[in-house]
């Protein structure tokens, strides 16, 4: 870590403070780790707050209602771009109060409708979709000549892997079954010996995943107590040139 001074070594300071309030969680729930919490949630808070009205409400909403003149903004276009959006934010803001909560309803319906909206389409075409086609194109780069640079083998798994598993994955979630009189779902034998390699595919992607953030944090976490090392040596060379 390079000499610090004056704010830098402030903030330094603070930020290993703040590692070390967080990281007495080890020893338990307390006080101080409760606190660092408080202050992450609300700096986060304070953050997108900040990003949220300088970059959308500004030149969205507040910056257009200022510059224009009345009769622009009762234009029919201005009244739906600006006129609805604040209609939205005061029955949002009517949430806060207990006899005013019901009028919210309508902007959160809006808002988690929309949201669902792109996650779903983002799954399909950013998720769904592209691993179709990869699986596809996988197959036909399988069946063009054996001079490609993999081996054969490795294409063939590939080739069969990647299928599969998109395949038993999705028959996994699929719940439309037939019902027995005794109320038990029967599936065909094929889809669910399909579903049970699906829920391998699921078990494993888990696991992997767990793994990759177990690993992350592992790095993150000898990275702060380098981070704290590096400081206790600065705070020792300044006590010693002090």
């Amino acid at each position: 870590m390079t000499e610090l001074s004056g704010l830098d070594l402030v903030g330094t300071l603070i930020a290993a403070l703040l590692t070390v309030m967080v990281l007495t969680y080890i020893i338990g729930d307390n006080f101080l780790f409760r606190l660092a919490t408080y202050i992450f949630i609300g700096v986060a808070a304070g953050y997108a707050g900040s990003v949220a009205a300088h970059s959308v409400l500004g030149p969205g909403l507040f910056s257009p209602l200022l510059d224009s003149s009345l009769q622009e903004i009762f234009e029919s276009t201005n009244i739906i771009n600006l006129l609805i959006p604040c209609l939205m934010i005061l029955l949002l803001t009517l949430k806060i109060f207990p006899g005013g909560a019901r009028y919210g309803g309508l902007p959160m319906a809006i808002l988690v409708g929309v949201g669902a909206a792109v996650v779903v389409g983002g799954g399909i075409t950013g998720t769904l979709i592209p691993q179709s086609l990869s699986a596809t194109e996988t197959v036909d780069s399988l069946l063009q000549s054996s001079n490609a640079e993999e081996p054969i083998f490795e294409r063939l798994i590939y080739a069969v892997v990647m299928p599969l598993g998109t395949i038993s994955t999705l028959i996994y979630f699929r719940f439309s079954a037939k019902r027995e009189l005794s109320g038990e779902a029967r599936r065909p034998f094929i889809t669910s010996v399909l579903a049970a390699v699906g829920k391998f595919f699921i078990a494993a992607t888990f696991g992997v995943m767990y793994a990759g953030a177990l690993a992350s944090s592992i790095v993150i976490l000898a990275e702060r107590f380098k981070f704290l090392k590096d400081v206790l040596t600065i705070l020792a060379d300044k006590l010693v040139g002090g």
